[in-house]
């Protein structure tokens, strides 16, 4: 697929390119979570073409799970982990495929399904991968809406690039720290829309998980008047995808997730200045820690 036709729009090389297509004048733009920690000794296009590279990863992925959605659930359950969600042959074959698409460009990729290198490792890597293959495998299972595909690009900051691919609706999600959040086919890599959210409105929307324990009382930061919100359940990463375009006002968890299932709607969050933080210190979540392990957390965009 030719770079030159991406979803960028990008058709002239080097700086200059990469400024006019997105937007920006030369030096480029400071935002709050853009920052140049490691970008600024990797070259600008090279972005783009990670950008390109987890599209293509994400539409082999969703081609490997919509090929066998329709198949024998009970014979797809390979195992169950500990906290009794299921592993499925897909989960392993949405991984591998992946895997090989995003290998062009040699950053580390650290999936739910691949084997985790050690923490000594992975401390010292400066850019890497954070994918989950198949999340929401239950839903996958029970032929449900909300499984999805979630793919980041993290450096030391944080997510700095985050896909979330929605096989059923025929969507991806994207976004960067050099590009506002967008949606493309995925019979369509280079057909990008930009996301407009929709307006605020009342009553504001709490998207939580299907096991949330708290109630909204709860979950809402203090600021926040409980009774201006209804609270919905919304399946896996497409939780923070209803808050970039709007759909939702607020996603809020009290319990852990791990970090390949918010990095990606986290990196779309960031792209349009929002950030997932935790609850308590409202500090924008960090990444690539010991235990992978994230939770308590919250993303607004009021």
């Amino acid at each position: 697929m030719a770079w030159l036709s991406s979803p960028t729009g990008i058709t002239r090389s080097g700086y200059e390119g990469m400024f006019s297509a997105l937007g920006f004048e030369a030096p480029l733009r400071q935002h709050k979570y853009r920052s140049n920690l490691y970008l600024s000794a990797m070259e600008h296009e090279r972005l783009d073409k990670f950008l390109q590279t987890a599209l293509e990863a994400a539409a082999a992925g969703s081609s490997v799970l919509l090929h066998h959605l329709s198949h024998q659930n009970d014979r797809l359950v390979i195992r169950v982990k500990h906290d009794g969600s299921p592993v499925s042959a897909v989960d392993l074959q949405s991984h591998e495929a992946i895997q090989n698409v995003l290998a062009a460009h040699g950053a580390p990729v650290i999936s739910e399904e691949g084997t985790l290198p050690p923490f000594v490792e992975r401390s010292n890597w400066r850019l890497y991968w954070l994918v989950d293959p198949l999340d929401g495998t239950q839903s996958y299972l029970d032929h449900r809406e909300g499984f999805a595909i979630n793919i980041a690009l993290c450096d030391a900051t944080g997510p700095i690039l985050g896909i979330v691919a929605d096989p059923l609706s025929d969507r991806i999600f994207a976004g960067t720290k050099f590009r506002s959040p967008f949606t493309v086919s995925l019979s369509n890599l280079n057909a990008a829309k930009p996301i407009v959210p929709r307006p605020e409105s009342r009553p504001y929307r709490l998207v939580t998980s299907w096991n949330e324990s708290l109630s909204k009382e709860d979950l809402l930061p203090p600021s926040l008047h409980a009774e201006e919100f209804q609270m919905e359940a919304v399946s896996g990463a497409l939780k923070f995808c209803q808050v970039a375009t709007g759909e939702a006002d607020i996603h809020a968890r009290s319990s852990s997730y791990m970090e390949w299932d918010c990095a990606a709607g986290d990196g779309i969050l960031r792209s349009m200045g929002i950030a997932v933080r935790d609850r308590d210190t409202h500090e924008p979540l960090t990444y690539n820690s010991r235990s992978l392990s994230v939770g308590n957390l919250y993303a607004s965009r009021l």
